[in-house]
C-alpha cells in the first residue's frame, strides 16, 4: 500500500550568499506508527548517489545524506517503506522519480538503468531548498508526538497481542498487551521504548514473514496487480500494485487460512503494462469488480451498475503456514 503523507518542515533561514562551510546534514523524522526503512539519493558526477537502508522507529529522527552540502542548491531524494513485520503488507512513502535500490543495505551511484545493475527501481519523492533540512514521514492520523506509542500498539497487533486500537494513547488495553508480551518473551519489566519495539518487530517478523499473498513478476516488463478476498463476511477487491519485472510484492499481509468447501482463500488478477497499453491476465474464473485507478470495491456483484469494470480473477492455492507465493510470466497475459 502507498502512504503519500510527507510533512513539509523546513527549519532554517536562507543561507547567506558566499557561505561555503558545510551546513548541517539532512534529517528525516518518523511520525507514523510503522518502523520505516529509508533510502536517500543526491546528485553527483555520473548519476545519483543512493544509499539505504536507514531504519527509523516511530517517534525517532535520523541524520541522512551527510555527504550533501546543503549550502549548494541540489535536490535530495527519499523513498521509505515500512518494515515487513506488519499485518496488511508493506506501506510505502514515495513520489514520481524512479531511482535504484537493493533489497539489503547498499550504496551505489546509478542512473535509471537499474535492471542492468541487478537492482530494483523505486519512485522517490523530492525535497528542495529549505525543505531538504528536515523531512517528516506522516500518516493521515497525524500521530505527531504520539507516534512512539502508536508504533508500539501497531507492533503489538502484528505480533499477536491485540489492543483496542492504534491511537497513540497508552490506555489499559495497551499496558495489558505489553505485560502479556513481556511475560511471554521472558523480557524484564520496563524496557525502553526502542528495546520494546525491536523485540516486538522480531516477534512479528517471525509470525508474519511468510504469511499472506506474495506475487512475483517474471514477465518481460511491468505488471499491475489486484486482489480479491473476504473482509469479515464481505468480499472486497483492491488494487493496484505496480510490480517491476523480476520483483515481488506482498499483496495481502494477513495470514491466509484454508476455507471450508470449494472457496479459495483469496483471488488475484494482473495486467501487463507497456507503452502500447495493458494486456489482461488469462485463466481467471471468479469475477470481481475493479477500476482503472487505485480502488477498493466491496462485493462482487452489480459491478457495472456501481461504476466498476469486471475482470476474471484467478484462485489462490491453499496456503502453507498462512502464506502463498505465486509467480506470473509473459505467457499468463493475452498475446503472451
Amino acid at each position: 500500500m502507498v502512504a503519500r503523507f510527507i510533512k513539509i518542515s523546513g527549519l532554517c533561514a536562507l543561507l547567506a550568499l558566499g557561505f561555503t562551510a558545510r551546513s548541517e546534514a539532512a534529517e528525516i523524522c518518523n511520525e507514523t506508527s510503522f518502523i520505516a526503512e529509508v533510502a536517500t539519493g543526491w546528485t553527483v558526477d555520473g548519476g545519483v548517489a543512493i544509499e539505504g537502508w536507514t531504519r527509523i522507529r516511530p517517534g525517532e529522527c535520523e541524520t541522512v545524506a551527510e555527504e550533501v552540502d546543503l549550502s549548494v542548491e541540489q535536490p535530495i531524494f527519499f523513498y521509505a517503506k515500512s518494515s515487513p513485520a506488519y499485518l496488511g503488507g508493506v506501506r510505502e512513502w514515495r513520489g514520481t522519480v524512479p531511482l535504484c535500490v537493493d533489497e539489503t543495505d547498499f550504496e551505489v551511484v546509478a542512473n535509471t538503468r537499474c535492471a542492468a545493475l541487478g537492482l530494483a527501481s523505486r519512485d522517490f519523492f523530492v525535497r528542495e531548498g529549505e525543505d531538504r533540512e528536515r523531512t517528516v514521514l506522516a500518516e493521515p492520523s497525524d500521530y505527531g508526538r504520539r507516534a512512539g506509542t502508536a508504533g508500539i500498539q501497531r507492533l503489538l497487533q502484528s505480533a499477536g497481542f491485540p489492543v483496542n486500537g492504534v491511537d497513540g494513547y497508552e490506555g489499559n488495553s495497551t499496558r495489558r498487551a505489553i505485560t502479556r508480551f513481556l511475560t511471554d518473551a521472558g523480557i524484564g519489566r520496563d524496557p525502553s521504548d526502542a528495546a520494546l519495539m525491536d523485540a516486538l518487530e522480531a516477534r512479528a517478523l517471525e509470525r508474519n514473514g511468510s504469511s499472506g499473498l506474495t506475487l512475483c513478476n517474471e514477465a518481460d516488463g511491468d505488471i499491475s496487480a489486484a486482489v480479491g478476498y473476504r473482509v469479515g463476511t464481505v468480499w472486497q477487491s483492491r488494487g493496484w500494485w505496480r510490480i517491476h519485472a523480476g520483483e515481488c510484492a506482498r499483496l495481502i499481509g494477513n495470514r491466509l487460512e484454508t476455507p471450508s468447501g470449494s472457496e479459495a482463500p483469496a483471488y488475484f488478477y494482473a495486467e501487463r503494462v507497456s507503452s502500447s497499453g495493458r494486456r489482461a491476465m488469462t485463466g481467471g474464473d471468479a469475477n470481481f469488480c475493479l477500476a482503472p485507478a487505485r480502488f477498493v470495491a466491496e462485493e462482487r456483484t452489480e459491478c457495472g451498475e456501481r461504476g466498476y469494470a469486471i475482470a476474471p480473477f484467478r484462485a489462490v492455492p491453499s496456503p502453507e503456514d498462512g502464506g502463498v507465493r505465486i509467480t506470473v510470466e509473459e505467457s499468463d497475459f493475452e498475446g503472451g
